[in-house]
């Protein structure tokens, strides 16, 4: 039988494999340090991002890896998957379904799983900036370290936010929040991508993450600081 982990991942690839036919856009990153002597360490930042709009559709899916040791030991290591489609019904406005899956060994969590519905509108769209924000609600199924399972009902909010600083670069401010009554999740995403040469380009970003409600002995809050290569295809 299938637990409610494997339900969510399932539903991930069949949201994904109903829009696959056709032409795919995708975008790669990937960063990777190890330092060896006096100190072991490894880390690996990683993610793969592809996407589809089709007349009034849209379709992105995105895999983000993170594993980091520190002599032998790790430090870090999570995955989350996410599934977005939109609808586009009004010319700046459109509805959407998403479909999440975080797992975080050091989050205190086993895992986290969301799917949620809702519509979103494009307040600022030209040459120099665009602002984006979405609300929506879902279901979510949560457990932490010690087996505690908990589903509920969830809000589900998003902000995005994109300057042009030249043909080269660009800034992008992120905001995510997922919150229900036993845990609110957030993330802020904050990077400057710039294209290097072709299709290769390079990435800086600061990235914080926050439970509201994690298990006794563990931080509330993640930070994470990464410089990756880009390559859009």
């Amino acid at each position: 039988m299938l637990n409610n982990k494997s339900m969510f991942l399932l539903a991930v690839l069949t949201m994904s494999q109903s829009v696959f036919a056709g032409e795919w856009t995708g975008e790669g990153e990937f960063g990777f340090t190890s330092t060896s002597g006096n100190t072991d360490s490894q880390s690996l930042n990683a993610k793969l991002g592809i996407g589809k709009k089709y007349e009034k559709w849209s379709h992105n899916a995105k895999v983000d890896v993170l594993q980091s040791s520190d002599n032998g030991v790790d430090s870090a290591d999570s995955y989350v998957v996410t599934e977005k489609s939109e609808y586009k019904f009004a010319k700046k406005t459109f509805a959407f379904g998403r479909v999440r899956h975080e797992e975080d060994k050091f989050s205190g969590f086993d895992h986290q799983s969301v799917i949620s519905f809702g519509v979103g509108h494009m307040f600022i769209e030209n040459e120099k900036h665009s602002l984006q924000a979405s609300a929506g609600i879902g279901y979510k199924d949560l457990e932490d370290d010690l087996g505690a399972d908990t589903q509920e009902s969830v809000f589900d909010g998003e902000l995005k936010y994109t300057f042009a600083i030249s043909k080269t670069s660009a800034f992008n401010q992120n905001i995510f929040v997922e919150s229900g009554e036993s845990n609110t999740y957030s993330k802020s995403e904050t990077f400057l991508k710039l294209v290097v040469v072709g299709n290769l380009g390079a990435k800086i970003g600061y990235e914080i993450k926050h439970n509201s409600d994690v298990p006794v002995g563990v931080e509330k809050t993640d930070k994470k600081t990464t410089v990756t290569l880009v390559y859009s295809f």
